[in-house]
């Protein structure tokens, strides 16, 4: 029986999250799947998440259970005319993932999410799914994703920042003393940023370094710290 286009039974680990060691990064993984799965009502998990999207269909089927919130929140809310009026149209759900139906689903979702107001530098390229180029940086976009429809009434439980001294603890072991020459450097000492609490405000010590680091990076896609915010 011949086999159905872009499936595989071959193990291909840029479709898993076995080479991720950041366990608070597979944390926000479990839950996007989860929060995913029960809008979908698909069992995902880390082996099957990216396989399950890769063609694009899900994620316009996605975006249309999404529109249902945003249509609620503009009609009770003023200055939303520029959020999305409608989920993406003229999807192909059972196309093959190495289709031109597959990148114009792909394409079609980027798009509404950039009308949901996700940052342009939280927007995957259609490759980093279709080709498996970057499955984290699809991973952001989703979380961002479910950040904006939370902010439009959507339950959605995508958030798991941890707590600010564990986060240096961790980059303090990575770099060692190193790591109190950068602290001085954002503008305060080592002891001040572990004391930072969970409340990140424009002025704070963590919101600083992030910022720093933003602009020294400069980087398509959001680094790995940007999923740790609330």
């Amino acid at each position: 029986m011949p086999r159905r286009q872009g499936t595989s039974n071959k193990y291909d680990r840029r479709m898993s999250f076995d080479d991720v060691k950041d366990e608070r990064m597979l944390v926000m993984v479990d839950k996007l799947c989860v929060w995913m799965g029960g809008i979908l009502g698909e069992t995902l998990n880390r082996e099957n998440l990216i396989i399950t999207i890769r063609n694009g269909g899900p994620l316009c089927k996605l975006a249309d259970y999404i529109q249902e919130s945003v249509d609620d929140f503009k009609a009770n809310n003023e200055d939303n005319d520029d959020l999305p009026s409608s989920a993406p149209q003229g999807c192909d759900f059972t196309c093959g993932v190495r289709t031109m139906e597959a990148r114009q689903n792909v394409t079609k979702f980027l798009d509404w999410a950039r009308k949901l107001r996700v940052p342009e530098s939280s927007i995957f390229l259609p490759d980093d799914l279709l080709k498996l180029k970057g499955k984290m940086n699809v991973v952001n976009t989703l979380l961002a994703v479910a950040r904006r429809a939370k902010d439009c009434g959507m339950a959605a439980d995508i958030d798991a920042p941890p707590k600010i001294a564990n986060a240096f603890k961790g980059l303090e072991e990575k770099f060692g003393k190193k790591f109190e020459h950068t602290a001085t450097a954002f503008g305060g000492q080592k002891s001040a940023l572990k004391s930072t609490t969970m409340t990140l405000s424009a002025t704070s010590a963590w919101k600083v370094v992030q910022q720093k680091i933003d602009l020294i990076l400069q980087l398509r896609g959001k680094p790995s710290y940007e999923i740790f915010r609330a």
